[in-house]
């Protein structure tokens, strides 16, 4: 049932064997022996994609049902570390994972040591579901989504610059000087539809068309392009606490920040939440909070 459900998700036989981690072959034949057990077909086969059949749609529901009922009933009485085991696939942008998740490993996989952990440091936009991801860190203000979402906290934001590109083109004071200055454009998907610094003056949210000869789509060069002297960014003020510190970056237009910026985990609605998953949510907001990482904790 649990093959027959990530074919479903993932629309053809290839990403269902990915996710699974298993040979295309085992997972195709292992819905066919589940198609002779129960007398019906439950997919559509075609050279390209893998449909549900009404039946397959219909045994899908049940099936979810039935893995979560099963699961809920395997973990009742199992409360302790050692019990919470199997893999565990998370989707999160990269500097948190370099910066934050991987150098702190240790310590959850001190208290979890039978989970496995799969972690995709990527800031580029998944379909969890097909992709056979378990749950997605954020760092954005979330659109609505059919995804749960479990709120960690906000994350206090700053506007930083090379100490070369200020040594060179003036320190900002004021939004208005902003007009004089360039800005390092993010952006998941080229090309980007603007180039503007955000803010808060006299406690209203302001915005600053900007000029950019540059624009990213990760993180990692998001702030190598600060740091080269390519102009100013916006970035958690964790991630560059380093940088400022050792007078690499440094902050500009403090009595202006931005808005903090959530952080959240993203993961598939299901009857019941696996154990292992719940472990490493409640693990990755008590690291947050240990680090300092958010301003403010308040679970949706």
């Amino acid at each position: 049932m649990q093959v027959f459900i990530q074919v479903v998700e993932s629309g053809n036989f290839t990403r269902a064997a990915e996710a699974l981690g298993m040979p295309r072959s085992t997972v195709s034949s292992t819905v066919q022996v589940l198609e002779d057990r129960l007398g019906v077909q439950l997919l559509q086969r075609t050279t390209r994609v893998v449909r549900p059949t009404l039946e397959g749609l219909q045994f899908a529901d049940t099936a979810r049902d039935l893995i979560d009922a099963f699961g809920q009933a395997e973990g009742q009485f199992r409360l302790q570390s050692d019990d919470v085991s199997g893999r565990l696939r998370i989707d999160m942008p990269s500097r948190i994972a370099r910066r934050l998740v991987i150098p702190h490993l240790k310590d959850f996989r001190a208290r979890y040591p039978a989970v496995t952990l799969e972690i995709s440091a990527t800031d580029r936009m998944i379909d969890l579901v097909s992709e056979g991801i378990d749950a997605v860190v954020r760092l954005a203000v979330l659109e609505d989504s059919e995804l749960i979402c479990r709120k960690i906290g906000d994350v206090p934001m700053l506007t930083c610059a090379g100490a070369g590109y200020l040594a060179a083109f003036g320190v900002p004071k004021t939004p208005d000087d902003l007009a004089r200055h360039h800005l390092v454009n993010y952006a998941l998907r080229m090309p980007a539809l603007s180039s503007e610094w955000d803010g808060i003056e006299n406690g209203r949210e302001i915005n600053c068309a900007m000029q950019s000869h540059l624009c990213v789509d990760n993180a990692e060069s998001y702030v190598a392009g600060a740091l080269h002297g390519h102009g100013l960014i916006q970035v958690p003020v964790y991630d560059v606490a380093d940088d400022i510190a050792a007078g690499r970056l440094v902050e500009v237009l403090a009595e202006f920040r931005p808005l903090p910026v959530p952080i959240s985990i993203l993961y598939a609605r299901r009857r019941h939440l696996a154990p292992r998953l719940r472990a490493f949510m409640d693990w990755l907001e008590e690291l947050l909070q240990a680090q300092g990482v958010v301003a403010d904790v308040r679970n949706d």
